[in-house]
């Protein structure tokens, strides 16, 4: 048993870093800015943030680009400038050409260029956007006409001397193109210090960053959230079992009883129903005082973090709050539950080993609960596997519509917000619960049927 667990958690241990290349590459790809700061306001601040943030550190352990880029693009802050210097060096493929001219557009002038008329400061503006060498020209000539036009000295060297520099590189850059290198391929290893390792390492460590939208650690902000959903699905799970199993076998001893059809239609109707339709009638049927029994006074918790309570005691304080989103997920959780179950018996009860039983003249009880249960029980260990996410999913609209305080609200408010680390933190959590499921699963396998242990050596 212990060499098949070790094979399967071998097996889980890439499907996780498989999970997590994937996750990390959507969370690069996100519209938000990651930093509070304007560079052109506070550019020690962004500077800052963005070394603690990592930007300045490589994607991955290695990159493949194009010659025409250097191993060291990534160190270039702040990141809309790196941007803007990879598309000068796609014109040409020259980058130490794009480079110069870069920073011969971008160097600041005296503080006396205040003085400069409207459309020579536009013009320089100008000269730092634009897309290809063609649009160099009409700007340096709008520059050059202020500077001719100017009766200040001072000024009118500055600009001069910074014409010269500009049309120099700008004559570099378009000139010497080195478009080969675009077509080159580049391989280069950056070791451990990158941004794939910093953000794995912190999930590991139990650092996974910090909010955008409120500054706090990340498993500060879920920790209170990721324990209430754990007890929301773990008690809805529970529950689930307790009353489908049982109800399953109940249902495939009356097999094609009038039991057995009003029970299958009243499963097939909870399976059909939405979840949130079925949530809404539980809430007419059993709070609404009008319409309903009114037997649960009120469904909102209080947030616990709020409350300043033990997290038992916030539990047993709202305890009424827990009735209907349980009730929820487990009338619905009961209805997968029970038909696999009752599917499984009515396909072992064929099999030899039953007939035989049953000619040794045991008591049908015994056939069914001792010799028919854990041979039908691999339906219902599949969906046991399967319910992991689909109870996370099911969370998210229950506890919306319980106004819940679990993952699920605090997964919709980090997508309104555009807090993506959030929101990718919770992405990778759950996949973790996914594939920690699944391992389950394949451990009860090799419980109910040890040939499931030796089926591969």
């Amino acid at each position: 048993m212990l060499s098949y667990l070790l094979r399967r958690i071998l097996l889980a241990v890439p499907t996780l870093l498989l999970v997590s290349l994937v996750t990390f590459a959507l969370s690069r790809y996100t519209v938000a800015d990651p930093i509070p700061y304007d560079y052109t306001e506070n550019p020690s601040a962004y500077l800052a943030k963005a070394r603690s943030l990592g930007l300045d550190q490589p994607e991955f352990y290695f990159s493949l680009s194009s010659r025409a880029y250097p191993d060291t693009l990534h160190r270039i802050l702040p990141v809309e400038d790196r941007k803007y210097l990879k598309e000068l060096a796609e014109v040409t493929g020259n980058w130490a050409a794009a480079a110069i001219y870069w920073q011969a557009v971008t160097t600041d002038l005296a503080p006396t260029l205040k003085q400069v008329d409207g459309p020579a400061i536009m013009a320089l503006s100008g000269l730092r956007h634009v897309k290809h060498p063609d649009q160099v020209p009409p700007l340096l000539n709008a520059v050059r006409a202020a500077a001719d036009t100017t009766s200040d000295v001072a000024i009118k060297t500055l600009l001069e001397t910074r014409i010269a520099a500009i049309e120099q590189a700008y004559r570099n850059w378009k000139t010497q193109p080195q478009r080969w290198k675009l077509l080159a391929p580049a391989l280069h290893w950056h070791g451990l210090k990158n941004r794939y390792h910093r953000w794995l390492s912190g999930f590991l460590t139990g650092d996974a960053g910090t909010s955008v939208v409120t500054g706090n650690p990340i498993l500060v902000e879920l920790r209170p959230r990721l324990f209430v959903t754990l007890l929301l699905n773990g008690l809805a799970l529970l529950l689930a079992y307790l009353i489908g199993v049982p109800l399953g076998v109940y249902m495939a001893r009356r097999h094609g009883r009038r039991g057995d059809r009003w029970t299958g239609a009243a499963l097939m109707f909870l399976y059909a129903m939405p979840l949130i339709w079925l949530g809404s009638l539980l809430i007419l049927l059993l709070s609404r005082q009008d319409m309903g029994l009114g037997l649960i006074n009120g469904m909102n918790a209080e947030p616990w973090l709020l409350s300043g309570k033990p997290f038992g005691q916030w539990v047993w304080d709202n305890l009424e709050k827990f009735v209907l989103p349980v009730l929820t997920l487990t009338l619905h959780a009961v209805a997968v539950l029970a038909m696999q179950m009752r599917g499984g018996i009515l396909e072992v009860i064929r099999q030899d080993y039953i007939r035989t039983a049953r000619a040794k003249g045991l008591n049908e009880r015994l056939v069914f609960w001792r010799h028919a249960f854990r041979n039908a029980l691999f339906p219902i260990i599949t969906v046991f596997a399967n319910f992991f996410p689909a109870l996370f999913g099911g969370s998210l609209v229950v506890e919306y519509l319980f106004d819940f305080p679990g993952m699920g609200i605090k997964m919709e408010a980090a997508f309104s917000q555009n807090d993506y680390a959030v929101l990718f933190a919770m992405v990778m959590f759950a996949a973790t619960v996914t594939v920690l499921g699944s391992l389950v699963a394949d451990v009860l396998y090799a419980w109910a049927d040890p040939r499931v242990r030796f089926g591969r050596r």
